[in-house]
């Protein structure tokens, strides 16, 4: 898999099932070889996470049980890693 082939929507539901996964609400997230490769790229991609972001915004919105806040949260600082170029 690679993150860059994909569209907004396909990553926001690798994030949806992700975040399911680290809530406990569900199994079969991606494995953690996809995770990583999602996280690097979303922390290098900023307008890719924008979009993704958006995509999944929409699905959070329609599921009166999850809390789109503690979502961004999980997305900012859980789940995407900083790039490393942009590391001291």
């Amino acid at each position: 898999m690679r993150p860059a082939d994909l569209t907004p929507i396909e990553i926001a539901d690798l994030l949806d099932a992700a975040y399911r996964q680290d809530l406990g609400l569900q199994d079969g997230g991606p494995d953690p070889e996809k995770r990583a490769a999602l996280a690097d790229y979303l922390g290098c991609h900023e307008e890719a996470r924008d979009e993704a972001w958006a995509a999944w915004t929409d699905l959070l919105e329609n599921d009166l049980e999850m809390d789109v806040g503690e979502a961004a949260y999980w997305l900012d600082v859980e789940f995407v890693e900083p790039c490393p170029e942009n590391q001291p």
